[in-house]
């Protein structure tokens, strides 16, 4: 089984395609639904953790306005040398990007009026030690609102690209897709927030369609958007276009009116210091 805090996006060419097939039709529509949960107000100091490509920052700093300040903080130069470069609305607040682990976090004790974390804390090596560093950087009536993904097979596109790679290729590729899947149980989620010291612990799990607009063929393309990608095109010619014909067999079964449409799941908790 692979770890999940190996599940990290270190290649150039992952960060980018990300950004193309992932961020519009993934990670923006779970930002706004985390932020829903949340509900910031204008002229709050927010951290957002693990934030890749500042998907969730930039939507918090159109929240909370020019009175308003971001900190965004993720282990990629990468993805934050990429984030750095998007634009952000006249009227939206300072983002300002930093690289930092979970744990510990940059800045005092009780300064943050809202921590938020989309999909990273299932790949941090010691999530309790994280968890309890968002609750200590939030002031006392602050509060942290965190996803992770549900269970594998209640994601769809992700599960048929596992399907994809076990059937063809060596298992530590597949284990790098599912790997941000396995911590699937809100409830576990809920109870880790509060062996944390956090009260007031909310959880709410919702779903929303992924829609690969392109159908299969953009499958095929967003595929370079996973970290096993990389694996995969080192693989030979051979190997290579018997995993692909079976992505195009797995992605036909999500098929509707030429896209593929596939439900992704997820865990959120919104919880008090």
């Amino acid at each position: 089984m692979t770890d999940a805090t190996k599940f990290q996006f270190t290649d150039a060419s992952v960060a980018k395609a990300r950004d193309e097939y992932l961020v519009p039709r993934l990670f923006e529509p779970w930002a706004r639904k985390l932020l829903e949960e949340v509900e910031l107000k204008s002229g709050e100091i927010i951290l957002d953790i693990a934030t890749g490509l500042g998907t969730v920052a930039r939507q918090a700093a159109s929240k909370v306005g020019s009175d308003g300040h971001v900190f965004a903080i993720d282990l990629s130069k990468q993805m934050l040398d990429m984030a750095r470069a998007k634009p952000v609305s006249a009227c939206a607040a300072r983002i300002e990007y930093l690289q930092s682990p979970p744990a510990p976090l940059p800045g005092s004790s009780g300064i943050f009026d809202a921590v938020l974390c989309q999909q990273g804390l299932q790949s941090f090596p010691d999530r309790l030690a994280a968890l309890r560093e968002m609750r200590r950087v939030l002031k006392p009536d602050g509060r942290a609102a965190i996803a992770v993904w549900a269970a594998l097979e209640r994601n769809r596109i992700f599960a048929a690209y596992h399907a994809a790679l076990r059937a063809t290729v060596p298992e530590v590729l597949a284990g790098l897709i599912a790997a941000p899947f396995r911590w699937p149980d809100g409830a576990a989620l809920k109870r880790a927030a509060e062996d944390a010291g956090f009260r007031q612990v909310r959880l709410v799990t919702l779903a929303l369609p992924m829609v690969l607009e392109g159908g299969v063929e953009q499958a095929i393309r967003a595929f370079s958007a996973t970290p096993a990608s990389p694996g995969v095109a080192a693989l030979c010619q051979e190997i290579q276009k018997v995993f692909f014909t079976r992505v195009r067999e797995e992605m036909a079964t999500l098929q509707i009116d030429g896209k593929i449409v596939g439900e992704m799941v997820s865990n959120i908790i919104v919880a008090r210091p």
